[in-house]
């Protein structure tokens, strides 16, 4: 429900924001871009008022492109959202700072009233992709930029239009409030399903659509180089089957995983290939830091006593240096098949056969 407060772990925090910024920052890109090019716009009616060409208010409106061009550049190269979601108000601030300056130009400042309206508008939309706690700071200096406003323009009714920006201010953080919440339901719904297609029902471990997901995009190739690939499997597994049973080789599945996560680090990625045969990637590791590892499962494999039958493995690996990662996993594959041909119980790198 909308009204029941949905918790994100606070590992996951940064992750959100991210995916909240990452859904709606087009939105908020062309709510900014459209918002300047109409504070430009309002130079017509400047120019109107003034009966000519109004040279006074010529810098106070066209300005705002200089801070907006910067905007756009940054939109392209910066995807951070603890940057880009503050910029994204220092550009509404900007918008109304310039009809702040325009006003202390012209004789009429009463569209003061409608303008601060507008942009309460504004920042409803832009809080949509924004950390709620963010949007409350950003929107509370609104009251800042009246004050100014008032100070330059001597503006009347200051007082009346405070108050309405306050019961304002707390209508829309409330909406943001809730909108976030319901955001967080989604997300979590969202990383759930994800997390089912993402990993290995039995043992927890990554299937091979992680290998996709490592990918650059519409490639098969990774976007690590030099790292290590290990290729390992069950020796005899059909035998384990038929001589303990399918609850067991499962079984033997789960320890063998299980030594996998002991002996890598926390960056390493163990996928489950299929059957009894795991993929762990290594990133940024050598040829005899891999084989290292390699060795390292293979012997906690051969000292594991507390299983419900003994069992080896065979090793292969090799060094992922770039482009199609179904070579390097070929390449790892000859080398375990090399490694049950001369001993079930090796560890053999593609690179010293």
């Amino acid at each position: 429900m909308i009204l029941k407060p949905v918790s994100i772990p606070k590992d996951k925090r940064k992750d959100f924001y991210q995916s909240k910024y990452d859904h709606f920052k087009f939105l908020v890109l062309w709510v900014i871009v459209i918002s300047c090019v109409i504070e430009m716009t309002f130079f017509v009616s400047d120019c109107s008022a003034a009966l000519g060409f109004s040279e006074n208010t010529l810098l106070t409106r066209f300005l705002i492109i200089v801070p907006l061009g910067i905007y756009i550049f940054a939109f392209k190269h910066v995807s951070s959202y603890k940057i880009m979601v503050p910029f994204s108000y220092v550009m509404i601030h900007a918008c109304m700072l310039s009809v702040v300056w325009t006003s202390y130009y012209i004789s009429n400042v009463q569209n003061l009233r409608e303008g601060f309206l507008v942009l309460q508008l504004m920042f409803l939309i832009v809080g949509i992709a924004s950390p709620k706690t963010y949007h409350c700071v950003f929107h509370a200096l609104l009251i800042a930029d009246m004050v100014l406003a008032s100070t330059f323009n001597n503006f009347n009714g200051i007082d009346t239009l405070i108050s309405l920006d306050g019961a304002s201010l707390i209508a829309i953080c409330a909406f943001e409030f809730i909108f976030e919440n319901a955001y967080a339901e989604m997300y979590n719904i969202q990383k759930k399903l994800e997390d089912v297609a993402l990993h290995d029902q039995l043992t927890g471990a990554y299937n091979r659509s992680k290998l996709n997901m490592m990918c650059m995009e519409d490639t098969s190739e990774l976007t690590l180089r030099n790292a290590g690939f290990i290729l390992l499997d069950i020796n005899e597994f059909k035998k384990i089957n038929e001589s303990f049973g399918h609850d067991t080789g499962d079984q033997i599945i789960k320890e063998l995983y299980k030594i996998i996560k002991i002996c890598t680090r926390g960056d390493d990625v163990c996928i489950r290939m299929g059957g009894e045969q795991f993929l762990i990637i290594v990133p940024n590791q050598g040829l005899a830091r891999t084989k290292e590892i390699g060795e390292r499962i293979r012997t906690h494999v051969a000292n594991k006593k507390d299983v419900p039958c003994t069992f080896k493995i065979s090793v292969g690996t090799t060094i992922y240096k770039g482009g199609d990662y179904h070579v390097a996993i070929n390449l790892a594959d000859k080398a375990l098949k090399f490694a049950k041909e001369n001993d079930v119980d090796l560890v053999v790198a593609y690179e010293d056969m």
